[in-house]
């Protein structure tokens, strides 16, 4: 076996730049000062988004070509004076010089073309860098977060035209890194971010041209997930002969406290006054350098594939289709039948976030550290980001950076041997998904190939077949993007593997994170009988010179066949013992709607998707975007995921979950931020927390208490994080209870604001705003968990309920008293000593701009803090201030944003991109202003609302709503200005109806948890305690009628509604045809929930036999 090439140029400077780059001149890494310069890193397979580029201009359209990079005809070599490369392309001859600065943290690229032809050339350029700008841990962490607080900012020059300033708005020790980048000629064209470079990526953007190399770069700021830098040099032409030079500088400043402006230009003529602005003389001898290899990655283009037409589609996917949705040529673009979702090339062109799809192995409903999670993307990514156990640290495969087609060589690709020559699977025909699968099909001129990844329970495994349902047998080449060394696959570094018959091994390595955690641990992957491996190997198979590159790639090539398969296992973590049983694929199985009435149905399709997110945001939390997950956020797991179980009647993992969170309590009675749940993982866990958390698992506690009965959880000893004596469960709530008595405003009850509340975007940018500031959510909130657990001690018979239910009684009064100014909750108050008290996010606010905040409002109603007339008044203001067209938003207008310095808040001031909780739409926000109106009884509001969250035909509702996946869990709906001054300036436009708005990230959210609760426990309606049956449907009178079938604790529900005008008020519940007796629950705002005995009930519907029940309500 030959020993692999390195192939890594190293260019660096005194003033402490360190560039590294591949063979052919892509952009690894840069680095000065402990930053990272660039976010992502080119391999020897594909370049980055770094680059240059020529294009030859003409009547016909640009032609262009890449000066550095595997797709590039250049050489290139490195020597003590920079990176160096010469080219040639038709008629036109260059060289190309890296020249840092020996002074400063700048550097130059240079140049030079020589018209060789008969011809006159009319050329431009064009240079691209990704700006990072925070250490490379950080950048690592997630790529869109760290775009996300980048300011770019355009500045003219008279001279040089349009300059970018890129600004860190995250402080880095205390620092904000700046970086200007600018054109040596003049710059007539720009972008900042990936959209305006690749367009959206459904077109195999990855195997040709860029859209910005065609179309030309459109000089507007995009503020989005992609930071991406950009200039378009002035077009020069260039006579038979002659010669001309050209270039870019760039400036690192390690600190730049102001936002970027006008007189930062000035350091635009310090730049170009360098020695290095100068292009460096011609070697007397340009070393004689060989091509480097090219990866299949670079070279193989996509399969060409076909669209299917209706009949062919009905063949793949047989069934009767729901919820069709057709382009305006009457073309499918998706559809539901049965339990898949189906997607077409038509839908993926339109979206924004391609179709992917998270696989979780184990039905298990605690968490087990022995499972197995991969994301699988429509753009024929088959598995990537693989794990075993904790979802961000034990990676096996690598992960899908970027969402725009920029990348072809991340986690799990297949090529295929055709006439042609090899082929990468890509963009298919078409595209499937049930919860625990992904398909594809790919029709092209030589048959039909489908590939199907799967799971299965016991043991875990990862599954991929494929076969050629058409044409003749083909050879198939497996390519794996390994990430067990650590960086997620980045680190120019062969993995440790070996050959055992038809399965192959990969192991860990000492002196590696995931070696150092599990000396003895792998990963295999196994071909399945009848899959006859021709080849195993290193990074060999996939080059053209058949020589290793000693990338952290592996391949395997199987002789050519009409199937084949393998299995993927993991090997760090012995298997658990079987668990309980799984949960059915979706609480709702049937549901017949009264004419006209969709929402029913669209819930149903919906809801086992939505069990499926909170699962995997339970037991592996982690996102189609948000990645970097792994552990829980104290806040966020004791909410879905408790709500989600609750609903369904599964207290048993409930008790389970609220164990470890105890256990995970420091001894002083908080938690923190977040943790990690394995015990291998304990000692990873955030520094501090926001003002709210130390309620969350006593509110949970509270609701598991009333829903089991389960007292005797409260004396059993459970640890804390630190090592002591274990305490009882009561004890450990106690000392939470304790600090919130002690935390708050110098002589009120008043919880004292901390390192923030439940908007992460609102962490205090002034220390002392602490201890002086108040968020009223967080009051309402306090009130919530004291009347809970209150209520929860009195059914257990524990004399703590009294003095509970007193404070509670307290807080009311003193949130009535402090934080109602003028008949309006203020969302926060600020109470500095000596000084007269402020109400923010009110209309007497002077400091934000901000005049009404949807959370303490609703958080009121549904904690019963405001008189009936009280609660109908804030009703209104939300409905006047507060409505968009997708639903609740958190404020009447965005926080001030001035470029990145902060004054009152860190990120509301500090985030560039306008989406997220920045873009003020935030859906687990919504779906409990979905609550308060079931709360309050208004159906058709509380109907509506629910629709809002729910993307199945979410088109029909919401016009506005651009194309997206209609099967996974949106955390934000977020309104498309291109950037925070546009959505500053025309907020008010977003009510018109006149911002196009997108889903945003997806599937990581306690949302999804609290979604399918809200369906259960208050559209239908039905909640179950431990010594009663709670009934209280909220829905609209237009659904009379509806019959639905579902399945709680193992019992097989069939219920039908007859709903009068009001829309709930329980008047009369029957089981198998005899009305039952029932109390009515009081209730501050209408009829309240009727409650029948448990015993009652049990011997009208016996446990495990189906059931027969009609709810009369209105």
């Amino acid at each position: 076996m030959s020993a692999p090439i390195c192939t890594d140029l190293r260019v660096t400077s005194p003033a402490g730049l360190d560039g590294l780059f591949t063979a052919h001149g892509s952009l690894r890494r840069l680095q000065a000062r402990g930053l990272s310069i660039n976010q992502h890193a080119a391999s020897a397979h594909e370049a980055g988004p770094h680059g240059l580029w020529l294009r030859r201009l003409s009547s016909t359209g640009p032609k262009a070509v890449p000066l550095l990079g595997p797709r590039s005809p250049s050489t290139v070599h490195a020597d003590a004076l920079g990176l160096h490369a010469q080219g040639r392309w038709e008629a036109l001859a260059w060289r190309v010089h890296l020249v840092p600065s020996a002074t400063d943290t700048a550097w130059f690229w240079h140049v030079e073309l020589h018209n060789e032809g008969p011809d006159t050339l009319q050329l431009d350029a064009l240079h691209a860098l990704d700006p990072g700008l925070a250490p490379w841990g950080a950048v690592r962490t997630n790529e869109y977060y760290v775009s996300h607080y980048l300011d770019h900012q355009p500045l003219t020059h008279p001279r040089h035209g349009t300059v970018l300033a890129t600004r860190q708005n995250l402080a880095v020790e205390g620092r904000h890194p700046w970086l200007l980048l600018g054109s040596l000629r003049r710059c007539v064209a720009w972008a900042t971010d990936g959209l305006q470079w690749w367009g959206r990526g459904a077109d195999d953007n990855a195997g040709g041209d860029a859209a910005a190399l065609r179309q030309g770069l459109p000089a507007q700021r995009l503020q989005h997930e992609h930071a991406l830098l950009a200039l378009q040099d002035e077009a020069l032409t260039l006579p038979p002969g002659a010669r001309a030079q050209l270039g870019f500088f760039a400036l690192l400043l390690a600190d730049h406290p102001a936002a970027s402006g006008p007189a930062d230009l000035a350091w635009v003529d310090t730049v170009t006054a360098m020695a290095e602005a100068h292009c460096p003389p011609a070697p007397p001898a340009w070393p004689a350098t060989a091509a480097a290899p090219r990866s299949l990655f670079s070279s193989a283009p996509a399969l060409a594939c076909h669209a299917p037409d209706d009949a062919t589609l009905q063949a793949w996917v047989p069934g009767e289709r729901r919820h069709e949705e057709r382009n305006a040529e009457g073309r499918l673009l998706s559809a539901f039948v049965g339990a898949q979702h189906l997607v077409t090339p038509a839908k993926a062109r339109q979206v924004l976030r391609p179709h992917g799809h998270l696989l979780r192995s184990g039905d298990a409903l605690d968490p087990d550290e022995s499972a197995l999670t991969s994301t699988c993307w429509m753009g024929g990514v088959f598995h990537s980001m693989v794990t075993q156990g904790h979802v961000g640290i034990n990676r096996w495969l690598g992960t899908v950076r970027g969402y725009l087609g920029q990348f072809r060589s991340q986690g799990l690709r297949l090529f295929v041997e055709t006439a042609g020559g090899w082929r990468l699977l890509d963009q298919p025909s078409a595209f499937a998904m049930t919860p625990d699968s992904a398909r594809w099909w790919y029709r092209h001129d030589g048959g039909l190939i489908e590939v199907r990844a799967g799971l299965q329970h016991r043991p875990h495994a990862l599954t991929l077949d494929w076969r050629v349902a058409e044409g003749a047998p083909l050879r198939v080449l497996l390519a794996l993007q390994v990430a067990i060394d650590g960086d997620d696959g980045v680190d120019a570094t062969t993995p440790r593997w070996a050959r055992d018959g038809h399965a192959l091994h990969v192991f860990t390595r000492p002196g590696t994170p995931l070696g150092e955690r599990f000396p003895l641990g792998r990963f295999t992957l196994r071909a399945t009988p009848g899959t006859v491996l021709e080849a195993i190997d290193d990074d060999r198979l996939l080059f053209d010179s058949g020589r290793p590159q000693g990338t952290p790639w592996l391949a395997l090539r199987c002789a050519p066949a009409r199937a084949g398969g393998c299995t993927l296992h993991g090997g760090l973590v012995e298997a658990a013992p079987p668990a309980a049983a799984a949960l059915p694929p979706s609480p709702l199985a049937e549901v017949t709607a009264p004419p006209g009435q969709d929402l029913p149905q669209r819930l149903a399709t919906i809801l086992p998707w939505f069990q499926h997110n909170a699962l995997v945001h339970f037991l592996a939390p982690r996102g189609l975007e948000q990645f970097s997950g792994g552990g829980w956020g104290t806040r966020d797991v004791c909410q879905g995921p408790v709500e989600l179980l609750l609903a369904l009647q599964r207290t048993g993992p409930v008790r389970t979950l609220l164990r470890q969170v105890f256990s995970a309590q420091d001894r002083s009675g908080d938690w923190p931020q977040w943790f990690m749940f394995f015990e291998r993982e304990r000692e990873i866990r955030a520094g501090d927390s926001h003002g709210d958390i130390v309620y969350w698992p006593l509110l949970a506690l509270g609701q598991y208490l009333i829903a089991s009965g389960d007292f005797a959880l409260l004396d059993e000893p459970l640890p804390y994080h630190q090592d002591g004596p274990p305490e009882t469960l009561w004890q450990h709530a106690q000392r939470a209870l304790a600090i919130t008595e002690a935390r708050v405003l110098p002589g009120t009850l008043l919880a004292a604001y901390g390192h923030g509340d439940w908007n992460d975007a609102l962490q205090p940018a002034d220390p002392a705003l602490r201890e002086h500031l108040c968020s009223s959510w967080t009051v309402t909130l306090h009130h919530q968990v004291l009347t809970t657990l209150s209520c929860a001690l009195q059914q257990a018979g524990r004399p703590e309920a009294a003095a509970l239910a007193e404070r509670a009684q307290a807080v009311r009064e003193a949130f009535r008293q402090h934080l109602i100014a003028d008949g309006q909750i203020a969302g926060y108050l600020l109470r500095p000593p000596g000084q007269p008290p402020e109400w923010l996010l009110h209309p007497r606010d002077t400091r934000t701009g901000v005049r009404h905040s949807l959370l303490p409002m609703m958080h009121a109603i549904l904690n019963d803090l405001l008189t009936p007339e009280e609660a109908h008044h804030h009703v209104a203001l939300i409905r006047q201030h507060l409505m968009g067209p997708d639903g609740a938003r958190l404020f009447d207008a965005p926080l001030p944003y001035r470029g990145g310095p902060q004054t009152l808040f860190q990120r509301a001031e500090s985030s560039s991109y306008f989406g997220r909780e920045i873009g003020l739409m935030y859906t687990h926000a919504h779906l409990r202003w979905a609550e308060a109106l079931a709360h309050l009884g208004d159906a058709d509001g509380f109907a509506e609302a629910l629709g809002l969250a729910t993307p199945v035909d979410l088109h029909r509702r919401l016009p506005q709503g651009a194309p997206r996946q209609a099967n996974c869990y949106y955390s934000s709906s977020d309104a498309l200005f291109s950037d925070r001054y546009e959505a500053q300036d025309h907020y008010d436009r977003i009510a018109r109806g006149e911002v196009p708005l997108e889903g945003g990230w997806r599937v990581y959210s306690s949302g999804a948890g609290i979604a399918l609760s809200l369906v259960i426990r208050q559209f239908l309606g039905i909640r179950l305690e431990h010594d009663a049956v709670v009934i209280d449907p909220v829905m609209p009178a237009a659904m009379d009628g509806l019959e639905v079938t579902l399945t709680l604790n193992g019992q097989r529900w069939s219920v039908r509604y007859r709903v009068g005008a009001q829309g709930c008020g329980v008047r009369g519940v029957s089981v198998e045809g005899h009305a039952l007796a029932f109390r009515r629950r009081p209730h501050g705002y209408r009829a309240g929930a009727v409650s029948i005995d448990r015993a009652v009930w049990s011997e009208a519907a016996p446990a495990g036999t189906p059931v027969a029940v009609e709810i009369v309500i209105g």
